[in-house]
């Protein structure tokens, strides 16, 4: 219709009827490109609000089990101390049901609590830009560099106690089970691995390796809450 209007219009070089025309097919494009602007707007916003949605899921599961990480990390960090203060006593003083109870408590140290999966997928997917908030962007990235950062850091770890702490690990193979029914040659070998000093160096090795645990899971306690920190409030995105 318009097109014809037009076209009639040259012919009859009616150039007012032209320039309305021309206004009008020009009102119409531009009004279509805010139309498709304005749905791919409210699109984007309202990918970003399930995102954060998600976001939040995760460092809130993140926090709490970065939390309860470190009540167990202090735990073991006081076992290591009392089976250290254990292996410090006469050999005949202590019990071999109290030496494996306390030995037990004290092995090992907890793995990181590892990265947001949702802050993966912006990643991988190219979404980052429908975070709008500068202040999160920033707590995401700074969050993933201190997971990166402490999955090193706990592979040493790890590491140094596979390394160096295996007598430890070998004692702990043994039970308070097993009392009744060793043989008297392993009563033995369980005496002298009782007063070993390896088992005093592992020990320690592995309270020092538990302490530099714990601050790396401060730091990322720490990281995670400055992400939930800059998500905002009411689920939705914010302007830079």
């Amino acid at each position: 219709m318009i097109l014809s209007s037009l076209t009639t219009a040259l012919r009859t070089q009616n150039w007012f009827a032209v320039i309305v025309e021309f206004i009008i097919v020009l009102a119409g494009v531009v009004i279509g490109f805010q139309i498709s602007a304005w749905n791919e707007t409210r699109i984007e916003q309202s990918r970003e609000a399930l995102l954060i949605e998600r976001l939040s899921a995760d460092f809130r599961e993140i926090e709490t089990r970065t939390t309860a990480t470190l009540t167990q990390l202090e735990a073991r960090m006081e076992a290591g101390a009392a089976f250290e203060a254990l292996l410090l006593q006469p050999p005949e003083t202590v019990a071999l049901t109290d030496f494996f109870a306390t030995m037990a408590n004290a092995i090992g140290t907890p793995v990181p609590a590892g990265r947001s999966a949702t802050y993966a997928e912006l990643l991988a997917s190219g979404e980052m830009r429908l975070i709008r908030s500068e202040t999160l962007r920033a707590a995401l990235v700074e969050f993933d560099e201190q997971v990166r950062r402490q999955e090193l850091a706990y592979a040493s770890l790890a590491r140094l106690i596979t390394d160096n702490a295996a007598i430890l690990l070998e004692a702990s193979t043994w039970s308070a089970d097993d009392l009744d029914r060793l043989p008297p040659h392993l009563d033995a070998a369980l005496a002298e691995l009782r007063v070993s000093p390896d088992l005093l160096t592992a020990t320690r090795l592995t309270i020092r390796a538990n302490f530099a645990n714990r601050i790396w899971h401060e730091g990322t306690l720490e990281r995670a809450r400055d992400v939930l920190a800059a998500l905002p409030d009411d689920g939705a995105g914010t302007t830079p």
